[in-house]
């Protein structure tokens, strides 16, 4: 497995080329860049030549740009009844596989819909599969593979629903990105990675704090990692770890880029720790 960093709570307080070296200084092998409507310099209005130029920040830096992502699903769901979001939202799906084909990156990250307390759940569900099905076919077109995630917003809360929706769906480049906080906000993670097994193409890294209900970080929260990454290791699964930073600190940010970097080891080492103990055995 790989180390990886989202930049999502790091701009637009820093530029993209500074928080590339500072990922890179940390130990991370890729990072995560995330579409925004204003904020940063990917954006629903950046060019193809300016998606070029952040792509040889990190050519020069010496790190992949892994996986793009966007939040802005949260607000365009694909699952809405009202057309004119879902199309938006359609329309910015297409663009981050444009962007992510022009820059290299072999994975979208999409947030697969919402529940809405106005619209039957069937309904949404529906839509969300035919939106999904959609841009499975402009994915293809392009090279790129989506990973849709599991979020909290009361859509596909449980594993067993996320694995019969990806059927539903049933594209070849529709495939699952994992992520393990929100999957414990609903569930248990193990449970999603023991259903998913090698749909999962990336995973998004960071823990839950079941008492006070809220995202923290790596092992700060009551993720049962020991299991979350033998069942991971068992797929097995090759590709990036995406830390995930819930929070951004006030000051010292690279301090906080280099404690993710070092708790992301520690979790990765327990993979070989616990083989070490099921050889005494």
């Amino acid at each position: 497995m790989r180390k990886g960093l989202s930049d999502a709570s790091f701009i637009p307080n820093w530029g993209t080329e500074r928080f590339l070296k500072a990922a890179k200084k940390a130990g991370f092998e890729g990072v995560e860049l995330n579409l925004r409507e204003m904020e940063g310099e990917l954006t629903t209005e950046t060019s193809a030549a300016e998606a070029r130029r952040l792509v040889q920040l990190a050519e020069h830096c010496e790190i992949e740009i892994a996986t793009l992502s966007t939040a802005l699903l949260n607000t365009y769901p694909l699952s809405s009844g009202d057309t004119r979001i879902r199309e938006k939202g359609l329309d910015i799906g297409g663009q981050l596989i444009d962007f992510a084909a022009e820059m290299g990156a072999k994975i979208v990250q999409i947030v697969p819909g919402a529940a809405f307390a106005e619209t039957p759940y069937q309904v949404s569900y529906e839509l969300a599969v035919e939106s999904l099905f959609q841009l499975g076919e402009r994915a293809a077109s392009s090279g790129v593979i989506i990973g849709i995630e599991n979020v909290c917003n009361k859509f596909l809360p449980s594993p067993l629903e996320f694995v019969r929706f990806l059927d539903d769906v049933n594209h070849p480049c529709v495939k699952a990105y994992f992520d393990n906080g929100n999957a414990l906000a609903t569930g248990y993670p193990e449970h999603f990675v023991n259903l998913l097994k090698d749909r999962i193409v990336a995973v998004h890294v960071k823990d839950y704090w079941q008492a006070a209900g809220d995202f923290v970080s790596i092992l700060e929260g009551n993720t049962n990692w020991p299991a979350v990454m033998c069942a991971l290791d068992e797929i097995p699964f090759k590709g990036y770890l995406i830390a995930t930073p819930h929070y951004p600190y006030a000051y010292c940010h690279d301090r906080h880029i280099e404690k993710y970097s070092q708790d992301l080891t520690s979790v990765l080492n327990l993979i070989k720790s616990n083989k070490k103990v099921n050889k005494t055995y």
